[in-house]
């Protein structure tokens, strides 16, 4: 029973496995379409995709408060979890290969014309144990705070949400991290988890397995070109994320380093047409981390989105081949949501390892002025 007291520890604490993209913020909706988003991030999520996106904004938007909380689908896979028992090696064996994901996000912030400021609070854990002879437990826990600020300026053409338009925009923004990470494997019987095991406090829980603490700066760029005639759109975007990212570890008596944020290179293009008031679809393809050395198909991600109503939006997409996601959108102005699945590739090649997850929602009192 200590494997699933540990467990419970990190899902309380809110603890990606190696392999993972390493995001610093995700947005429900990008989630819900394949992450099929560098082209579509106009919304929360604009400075966790493509600074760029900011050209295309006018007036003043708020959004305060929009968590999002994801964690493992457990009904992808019911049977591996019948008739356990209370015997450890029977729920060892139940958990092999099985990832555990918590996360929570949340990210206020607001717009002014074509300027952004995004508060970061992304925390991610997910535990996986494996090798049934010598069971070892992966832990990747990483916490984050600081801020996104960034500024698109259009540089050709002009594009309005109401009138549409031509427009190409440069875009770039500038960061602050605070992490605190683990990333290690853990013999299931052996001293260090034990240790952890016997922890009488979280914190201690969390140092006993390696927690080291981090800061530093890093900034994006990005291109962004968007056609509209009011029917139909088109847009491409190109995101260059974390392009010098440093994150210097605090001093500890391991000599463990934090968890870097690695570069990414993502493309992406997106086609919208209207059937109506405020009723139409979407379709969006990213070619996505092409600074990193991943099969082709892994940085595929294909999304749709279809709004039935004024206020009701259904979404599916797919990445890494067989990867899928689906969910709804509910949006009565003041009040918006999302809730679905999504899977991830987690594994080191393609698919090894794959990760089913739901997602919550929830934003209240965002509201948008227009000049």
């Amino acid at each position: 029973m200590k494997i699933l007291w540990l467990t419970l520890i990190f899902i309380n604490l809110s603890v990606v496995i190696a392999g993972e993209e390493r995001a610093l913020g995700k947005s429900p909706r990008g989630l819900l379409i394949g992450d099929a988003f560098t082209a579509l991030a106009d919304d929360e999520y604009s400075l966790f995709y493509n600074p760029a996106l900011l050209g295309r904004h006018s007036g003043f938007t708020f959004h305060p408060f929009n968590p999002t909380v994801t964690g493992t689908n457990v009904l992808s896979d019911q049977s591996r979890f019948e008739d356990l028992g209370d015997d450890p090696g029977d729920i060892a064996d139940a958990m092999l290969g099985f990832p555990i994901h918590v996360g929570a996000n949340f990210a206020p912030g607001f717009k002014m014309g074509n300027f952004g400021l995004v508060a970061l609070m992304n925390s991610q854990s997910n535990l996986n144990l494996q090798n049934k002879v010598s069971p070892t437990l992966d832990v990747d826990f990483r916490n984050d705070r600081g801020f996104i600020a960034g500024f698109g300026a259009p540089i050709q053409g002009s594009y309005t949400q109401l009138g549409g338009g031509t427009q190409l925009s440069l875009g770039v923004s500038v960061k602050y991290i605070d992490r605190e990470s683990i990333n290690g494997a853990y013999y299931l019987l052996g001293t260090t988890l034990m240790d952890a095991v016997g922890a009488e406090d979280p914190t201690q829980i969390l140092n006993e397995l390696g927690k080291v603490r981090g800061q530093g700066w890093g900034f994006d760029l990005g291109v962004d070109y968007i056609k509209s005639n009011g029917g139909t759109t088109f847009s491409a975007g190109l995101a260059f994320l974390d392009v010098v990212t440093n994150l210097q570890t605090e001093d500890n008596e391991n000599d463990y380093e934090v968890q870097s944020q690695p570069m990414q290179v993502n493309f992406g293009t997106s086609y919208a047409q209207k059937l109506g008031e405020a009723i139409g679809y979407t379709l969006s393809v990213d070619i996505k981390r092409l600074s990193e050395n991943v099969e082709f198909m892994r940085r595929v991600h294909l999304g749709g989105e279809v709004n039935l109503t004024p206020a009701l939006s259904v979404l599916a997409g797919m990445n890494a081949l067989d990867n899928y996601s689906y969910g709804l959108k509910l949006n009565m102005g003041l009040v918006k949501a999302y809730a679905g699945f999504y899977g991830v590739e987690t594994g080191e090649s393609l698919g090894q390892e794959d990760s089913d997850r739901f997602l919550v929602y929830l934003s209240l009192f965002e509201f948008n002025f227009m000049p």
